[in-house]
């Protein structure tokens, strides 16, 4: 059993009661009984907890949490055979399925079962992919981890390619059997011929094709599936060496501006860039569009600026003919400029990570002047923070990850957020998302129901959710929940992501040998209706953002709420 189920079991059943509590108890209830289970197998009193659950499941044979729990209680005690039987039924009950799969891969390798430990822990990775690497650490799994038969039936690929070709056509052959095994429904959005086609010509073709066109190629294969999260990620090893380039761009309504630049550079701030290679940026955006994973095209136009500040992509996509030197057209005070450039800083996870979650701080770079900072651009470090606008009497809670601050849980926090809304003269609430990239949909429950549940606030014209191209996996559960719920207005520009989606970020493997991860989306997610086939969330009061605004500091969507007022 891996330490990951042991953890889950450690903290789903430590809200029991304690046995102590219990036991002062003369005439226990079944609930208390059903506690005091889960707490004797916290406490690893084993012997007690069976004998408890066995009383306990006579009365009700249908509570599948015990069903497992007595799974687990007979696999502790070496009962493989009747540990099976509990594990599935949990799985006839639907409870817990992989997990019980995997422990039913467990029981039968503990028995030296080595077809039903290999069938049973297949179906448990092809449910809970993550279990793909995993197992291989755990110990009741060693007579699989030790069998080189099952170890080339589960990997797959050519173990033995010596040369640049023969290795890459192994990842490429790897990279697709992952993604039939780990994609949710990954034939949704192209059919299974036409992808084992395109797989068979990249194939086929890598022999003519450089690195970065293989991997390029790799990257728009996973955008065709159709889904924000099954992605190719950039590589960041020495054994590629991506670079970056020495500017960052942002994607205005009047154009790709650039807004920050490393040393040297700096005469480039504030510029608006038309050509690379003298292609017209219209025709490089057409072309990064391909290899870019989205939902729809505003979550795949938030993703179009980090494509472009990585050379090596460009140069795969056949925009630039050097991999880490090119040549830009732009625009500055009415003037047309060229300016060489030239990829030297080395592109890193760090990077990555801080980018896509908007609050990077590139040492040494300069940016572009604003006559004031809103205040949105600043604490996005912070998952959610509140702001009083005094002399609109508006609450401002911008939620920037579905995150826990360690300093202040989301329960702690809506009860501060309300507590200032009941006792101040406050006309409406305005919900930021626009910089909520998603993190953990499970734990924003308390913050929901308390905008939900707030009287004053949850009315027509004093609830207001500001969203846009980067509201996004759990931030876009959470603007979905607010839609379905509540009786706010939405303002800014259409959402990164659809009501109803195929993500998750479960599915991470890596290619055996380039190294390079990738992801498939092992999940869906239904927020909106069975039959809500939405693209995206559009905003009742649709704000375009222009390079003007940002300059002058106006937070132009938060204007418009406020002109309201």
């Amino acid at each position: 059993m891996t330490k990951l189920l042991k953890t889950f079991i450690v903290l789903f059943f430590s809200f029991g009661l304690s046995f102590t509590a219990f036991a002062q108890k003369h005439t226990p209830t079944d609930t208390q009984i059903k506690d005091s289970i889960q707490s004797l197998y916290v406490l690893k009193k084993y012997t007690k907890a069976s004998e408890l659950t066995n009383v306990y499941l006579k009365k009700y044979p249908y509570d599948y949490e015990v069903i497992y729990l007595k799974g687990l209680l007979t696999y502790t005690s070496k009962d493989w055979s009747l540990a099976i039987n509990h594990f599935k039924k949990s799985i006839e009950n639907g409870y817990n399925i992989a997990e019980a799969k995997y422990n039913i891969a467990c029981c039968y390798a503990l028995q030296s079962n080595k077809s039903e430990a290999k069938t049973w822990l297949i179906s448990a990775i092809n449910d809970y992919p993550s279990f793909y690497y995993q197992w291989m650490e755990d110990s009741d799994l060693a007579i699989l981890a030790n069998d080189a038969e099952y170890l080339n039936q589960i990997h797959q690929y050519n173990r033995t390619a010596k040369d640049r070709v023969s290795q890459w056509q192994a990842d490429v052959a790897f990279y697709s059997e992952r993604m039939k095994q780990f994609h949710y429904n990954l034939f949704s959005s192209i059919a299974e011929e036409e992808w084992d086609t395109k797989v068979a010509q990249l194939h086929n073709q890598i022999k003519d094709l450089s690195d970065e066109e293989i991997i390029v190629r790799l990257m728009n294969l996973s955008a065709i599936v159709g889904d924000g999260h099954t992605t190719i990620v950039p590589p960041i090893s020495d054994k590629f060496n991506f670079k970056m380039s020495p500017f960052l761009t942002y994607i205005f309504d009047d154009g790709i501006y650039i807004l920050e630049t490393q040393k040297g550079y700096e005469h480039l701030l504030g510029s608006k860039l038309i050509a690379i290679n003298n292609m017209p940026i219209d025709e490089v955006l057409k072309k990064i569009q391909t290899i870019i994973p989205s939902d729809n095209k505003f979550g795949n136009k938030w993703l179009q600026p980090l494509v472009l500040n990585i050379p090596q992509l460009l140069y795969g996509l056949n925009i630039i003919d050097k991999k880490t030197e090119y040549a830009i057209s732009y625009t500055k005070d009415g003037k047309q400029n060229k300016a060489n450039i030239k990829c030297e800083t080395s592109l890193t996870g760090d990077f990555l990570e801080s980018w896509i979650y908007g609050f990077h701080n590139l040492e040494g770079w300069s940016k572009v002047k604003q006559s004031k900072i809103p205040s949105s651009q600043t604490n996005r470090d912070k998952p959610y923070w509140f702001e009083y606008q005094k002399e609109n009497q508006i609450v401002v809670f911008h939620y920037n990850q579905i995150q826990t601050n360690e300093n202040e849980n989301e329960t702690a926090f809506i009860k501060r957020l309300n507590d200032f809304i009941a006792n101040n003269p406050v006309k409406a609430l305005v919900v930021d998302l626009r910089y909520n990239e998603g993190g953990d949909n499970t734990i924003y429950r308390p913050i929901l129901n308390g905008i939900i549940s707030n009287k004053k606030v949850n009315q027509k014209d004093k609830l207001y959710v500001l969203i846009g191209r980067r509201t996004f996996s759990a931030g876009m559960c959470f603007a979905t929940e607010l839609e379905k719920s509540t009786n706010a207005t939405f303002v800014g520009e259409p959402t990164g992501s659809s009501p109803n989606f195929v993500g998750e970020s479960g599915g991470v493997f890596q290619l055996p040998y380039s190294g390079i991860y990738a992801n498939a989306s092992n999940l869906y997610w239904q927020n909106s209706y069975a039959f809500d086939n939405r693209k995206f969330i559009a905003p009742d009061i649709y704000v375009k953002q222009t390079f003007t605004d940002y300059i002058n500091g106006i937070d132009i969507e938060l204007k418009n709420i406020k002109q309201l007022f």
